[in-house]
């Protein structure tokens, strides 16, 4: 029971049948192989016995490795394949004795059929000799016997070989999978342990693809019909840097005023930076409501987030304030005394708002105006900070930006959800007036 790791694996490649010397089954579970271990172990113990001989002290022994080797769930795999694969070669061992006691009795049989045969002919006065004819018969015989013990011989030892080449590759199949959880364990650990800090890389090209992703939906008639991914990537291209467009598949859904079923189209964009999303959500929506004619966005239905919901920016994350601000701070602004001023860390922001701190108040900027100058900057390093007078948004103004959307979001939400309940009293309708007609 103190046996080493390497001791039992060495000692499950034994001939012994552990299942026989503790009288359980193959199928025995664990409690089953301790109580049967406890009961057989009773009877040989040095301690129990009055006189214990050298064989009781050796069964002891074996008891205890059989013990071993039984409860350790991996050594007791190796050991009943070994067990086995030495039963299935006693198996064909005993085949093959069969075989060739069979065949050796067919040959007797046929030696004296023709034994008997050849002393008929001489009781007729028939003078010919057998003897060379039977000396062939016999040797073309031990041939064929010969042959047929090397061809059973061969067959047992090809299918040893297959058995061992199998149990092979499970082996190194299970160490492979171990191998693969153990690195995608520590992949996990990896991740949860680094913390993205979304306002150090320029841009927020840091951040996930969904949260980077804007979904826009359209209605697919008249213009709509040729509406594209090629066009749908020219047509949010000047926001920024596009990394792929998806296009989802159409729905029947009740829009306007009339709440007409239409077939409503879906595409998601997936920007390089989360601030070229931000500007396609924010400008997007003013596109949209220009009511251009000649224009894709004549066609628009919806601009809003892939994920349902604005993601976190971090950038209170790294002035030490929280992400979600009270909503008292949109009625009035931070004073230098009370706080400094939030800013982003992404890059190209300072560069856009250069030059135009002295024309005036501070004005809340487009994210469009953030996405061309992260484009079109060398990539500088990022700030710290905003000095006074500087382009970046205010806390006041980051809250007011969420608490619009947030109140966009949820608006959006609740016209589904209504929609969705027309659609489903409309469907009971129309069944209920098929079923009566």
């Amino acid at each position: 029971m103190s046996s080493s790791k390497d001791d039992l694996k060495a000692h499950a490649a034994s001939t012994e049948d552990f299942y026989a010397l503790l009288d359980i089954s193959p199928a025995a579970a664990e409690t089953e192989i301790r109580r049967a271990y406890r009961r057989t172990a009773l009877k040989y113990h040095p301690d129990k016995i009055a006189n214990p001989t050298p064989a009781d002290i050796d069964k002891f022994h074996l008891l205890q490795i059989a013990y071993d080797v039984l409860s350790d769930p991996a050594v007791r795999q190796l050991y009943d394949n070994a067990r086995e694969a030495r039963q299935r070669k006693q198996r064909e061992r005993e085949m093959m004795d069969s075989a060739k006691r069979k065949m050796r009795e067919d040959l007797e049989a046929r030696e004296r059929a023709g034994a008997a045969a050849a002393g008929t002919q001489r009781q007729r006065g028939v003078k010919r000799s057998w003897m060379g004819t039977t000396a062939d018969g016999d040797d073309d015989a031990e041939a064929r016997l010969q042959r047929e013990i090397d061809r059973i011989a061969e067959d047992g030892r090809r299918r040893r070989r297959e058995a061992e080449e199998k149990l092979k590759l499970e082996m190194e199949e299970e160490e492979k999978l171990m191998r693969l959880e153990e690195e995608e364990a520590k992949k996990a650990a990896d991740r949860s342990s680094q913390k993205v800090d979304r306002s150090r890389e320029g841009g927020g090209t840091n951040v996930p693809e969904l949260e980077r992703g804007v979904k826009v939906r359209w209605v697919r008639e008249g213009r709509g019909l040729d509406l594209d991914a090629e066009r749908l990537r020219a047509l949010f291209a000047p926001f920024g840097k596009i990394e792929n467009v998806l296009l989802l598949k159409d729905k029947r859904q009740r829009l306007g005023d009339k709440r007409e079923k239409k077939t409503v189209a879906t595409g998601v964009v997936i920007f390089a930076s989360i601030v070229s999303a931000h500007a396609a959500v924010l400008d997007g929506e003013k596109k949209k409501a220009s009511n251009d004619a000649g224009s894709d966005w004549s066609v628009v239905e919806s601009v809003f987030w892939a994920s349902g919901a604005q993601p976190e920016l971090g950038a209170e994350a790294s002035n030490g304030t929280s992400s979600s601000a009270p909503s008292s701070a949109a009625d009035s602004a931070p004073t230098p005394a009370a706080a400094p001023k939030p800013s982003f860390n992404f890059a190209g922001l300072k560069a856009a708002g250069t030059g135009t701190a002295a024309k005036g108040p501070a004005k809340a900027p487009s994210f469009g105006s953030f996405a061309s100058a992260a484009a079109s900057s060398p990539k500088p390093a990022p700030t710290a900070g905003a000095p006074n007078g500087s382009s970046a948004p205010s806390l006041e103004e980051l809250t007011l930006m969420r608490l619009r959307n947030a109140q966009r979001e949820k608006e959006r939400k609740a016209l589904e959800e209504q929609l969705r309940k027309e659609d489903e009293a409309a469907d009971a309708a129309e069944a209920a007036a098929a079923q009566a007609s």
